[in-house]
């Protein structure tokens, strides 16, 4: 009589599945994935072996399945010295079957893991939060988007301390406490775009020890109003003590009055409470730029309550030259830190770098937005994958070149390999 589906009869040895370096922080994190596939005679390649493969065949510069396959079969010896290669390498098929299969929840947990190692604590450490849609794995026909997901970036640190897959029916607005609770965010400083400037990511960064620099847009109307009508109070007023401080300037040096002279220009001071900060002009990519950075203290602004731990509101200017066509940008933020706007334009600047250290090499070292791997929950592992191979190219310093030399480098060197994975951790 046959035994029950899925179980192994107790007479049929188990497979045992021997790790060479199972010590090495990456294959003991992996080894503590859980694996989806249930018990069968023909299970052959251990789930480590074919998260750590898939894993180096990424770092080397592999982006489908296909070139996954070819860079795993031209590193085969490289790759039994730290994990059981006695099955050989798996065929496309089924390293598809058991990416799918596979929890998202299970990686994303080995990101955090593994980001943990390298992370390097820093008081004042802004981690930005910010979400990314993989176009490619949009599917028309099922009337689906390409997969959403939240990724959390520590702009200090520049590695992605975790990731979030979006329910398809779903938004970052849900999703950004999720993930906060995942992560150790004491003493850092949190940034987002302006759909997660919501009161109950304010209170989850309050219960995370940590402060906020958030941007006010007209998903918050009344806040965004009051925030308006404060800076135009300021620039009425500081405008008004310009004015009168020039009317007493013009008077003294009508009466020759050096003695008042001296005290107008030791008292010039027009910032009415608030703390200004600006840049030089910035060029590049044939572009100058100035930004500036107005903060006031909270005071009594009317629609302050609800925002816990709310101190300062900032307004952001940005002026930009290309050629002979200037425009301008003004962006409101509020904040839990204190009104010095040196340091709130820095925190506000450091969020960008999502965009440039993260979502565009992902784009474009790692060809994420043109895979067209549409399988939900492989695409989303995959991604995971990436994240954790751009991480470790990221923090390894002895070869000073961008990120795709350091793949072309460790696809053609074995010892730079070596260092990657036994100088970080």
């Amino acid at each position: 009589m046959a035994g029950k589906k899925g179980i192994i009869p107790n007479h049929v040895k188990k497979p045992m599945f021997i790790h060479p370096l199972e010590s090495h922080p990456i294959i003991s994190i992996f080894m503590r994935v859980e694996d989806p596939r249930k018990p069968s005679l023909s299970f052959r390649h251990p789930l480590p072996s074919m998260l750590f493969m898939t894993l180096m065949a990424v770092l080397c510069g592999a982006s489908d399945w296909e070139q996954i396959v070819v860079a795993c079969e031209g590193m085969q010896d490289w790759l039994a010295k730290y994990v059981d290669m006695s099955a050989g390498i798996p065929c496309e098929r089924t390293f598809k079957n058991v990416f799918s299969a596979l929890k998202p929840e299970a990686l994303e947990k080995s990101l955090q893991q593994m980001s943990s190692l390298l992370r390097e604590r820093i008081s004042g450490e802004v981690v930005c939060f910010d979400g990314q849609t993989s176009c490619g794995t949009a599917d028309k026909y099922k009337d689906l988007r390409g997969i959403h997901l939240l990724n959390a970036w520590s702009a200090d640190n520049k590695i992605c301390l975790a990731q979030l897959k979006i329910d398809d029916k779903s938004n970052e607005i849900p999703a950004m406490p999720e993930l906060m609770d995942q992560l150790d965010l004491r003493g850092t400083i949190i940034t987002a775009d302006a759909m997660n400037t919501q009161k109950v990511t304010v209170k989850k960064a309050v219960q995370a020890e940590a402060d906020y620099a958030f941007p006010v847009k007209e998903n918050q109307e009344t806040l965004l109003k009051d925030i308006e009508l404060a800076f135009q109070g300021l620039d009425q007023e500081q405008k008004k003590k310009e004015e009168k401080w020039q009317r007493a300037l013009k008077r003294a040096e009508k009466n020759r009055d050096r003695e008042r002279l001296k005290k107008l220009q030791d008292e010039k001071d027009f910032t009415c409470g608030s703390s200004f900060w600006t840049s030089g002009p910035e060029k590049a990519h044939g572009r100058v730029e100035t930004r500036s950075c107005t903060a006031l203290p909270i005071g009594e602004l009317p629609s302050k309550e609800g925002w816990e731990k709310i101190k300062s509101i900032a307004r952001i200017t940005r002026e930009r030259s290309v050629g002979e066509k200037t425009s301008q940008e003004t962006i409101y933020y509020i904040t839990s830190l204190a009104p010095d706007a040196a340091l709130i334009a820095e925190v506000i600047r450091d969020h960008w770098s999502i965009e440039n250290s993260l979502h565009w090499r992902l784009d474009v070292h790692f060809k994420q937005d043109a895979s067209r791997y549409r399988e939900r929950n492989g695409a989303s592992n995959l991604a995971v994958l990436r994240k954790i191979a751009l991480n470790m190219l990221s923090k390894e310093k002895t070869l000073k070149k961008g990120i795709a030399t350091k793949q072309c480098a460790a696809a053609h060197k074995e010892g730079y390999r070596e260092k990657v994975l036994k100088n970080l951790f």
